[in-house]
């Protein structure tokens, strides 16, 4: 009898592991569910080693995670100019760089070449040319002289701006614009971050901008959705 006793309390136990596990296993999906979309957090915040246009100390800044060689950022490179021109000093816009190496072999070395010519402080100049000839480097084996070609439009000390493409500095900023991106759950470019919170819909034109932008600048509840699009269409 008492074995029987014990048996059946066994049971009556192993039926109550179960229920809790498919009880607690339930409770851990909801969670994920409902937290799913929930914005990603800027791990590294914004200092004085970014490169940024608009004003420094502005209410609301504005980070992207790009690609030189990134044919979606190249389509919302015009958009961010629009801002800029926009907003003015009430909006700080940050560029870090994540060069996507698997997919676009020549976006390290063009991100190289944006940080060299920030030594010279023509970072955004620099920036703007890789963009707008986005086309013609990408499709070369080697970008060198390309790039080398727009340093001397810019009228940068070439022979300088040939020494710093390749130097340990500018990799190790770039290095530490990636592990910056991938801390903050950076999958893809362009990735934006307004306020230290990820834009997880990118904004599909300079209107969809602006709705968030002067939200941020005029604080009111708003809800937030997620999730990076790389390559959707945008409207200028």
């Amino acid at each position: 009898m008492a074995n029987m006793k014990l048996a059946l309390v066994g049971k009556v136990l192993g039926i109550l592991a179960a229920i809790a596990i498919v009880l607690g296993g339930m409770v851990w999906y909801g969670y994920v569910q409902d937290h799913a979309n929930d914005p990603q957090k800027l791990v590294v915040a914004v200092d004085d080693q970014d490169w940024f246009e608009g004003g420094k100390d502005a209410a609301v800044t504005l980070v992207e995670y790009s690609d030189f060689q990134c044919p979606a950022c190249a389509a919302y490179f015009p958009l961010l100019q629009k801002l800029h021109e926009t907003y003015g000093d009430t909006l700080n816009i940050v560029y870090r760089n994540y060069p996507l190496v698997t997919i676009h072999p020549n976006a390290q070395l063009a991100a190289q070449a944006a940080e060299a010519a920030g030594m010279q402080g023509k970072f955004f100049l620099m920036h703007d040319l890789l963009f707008g000839n986005q086309k013609t480097w990408s499709a070369e084996a080697d970008p060198t002289a390309l790039f080398v070609s727009y340093a001397t439009t810019l009228g940068l000390d070439v022979e300088k701006f040939t020494a710093d493409l390749t130097s340990d500095t500018v990799k190790n900023s770039i290095k530490d614009d990636v592990e910056s991106g991938n801390a903050s759950s950076v999958r893809s470019t362009p990735t934006f971050f307004l306020n230290g919170l990820q834009i997880v819909n990118n904004p599909q034109g300079i209107d969809a901008f602006k709705v968030l932008i002067d939200a941020a600048l005029n604080p009111a509840p708003a809800n937030d959705s997620t999730s990076s699009n790389t390559d959707a269409e945008v409207t200028p």
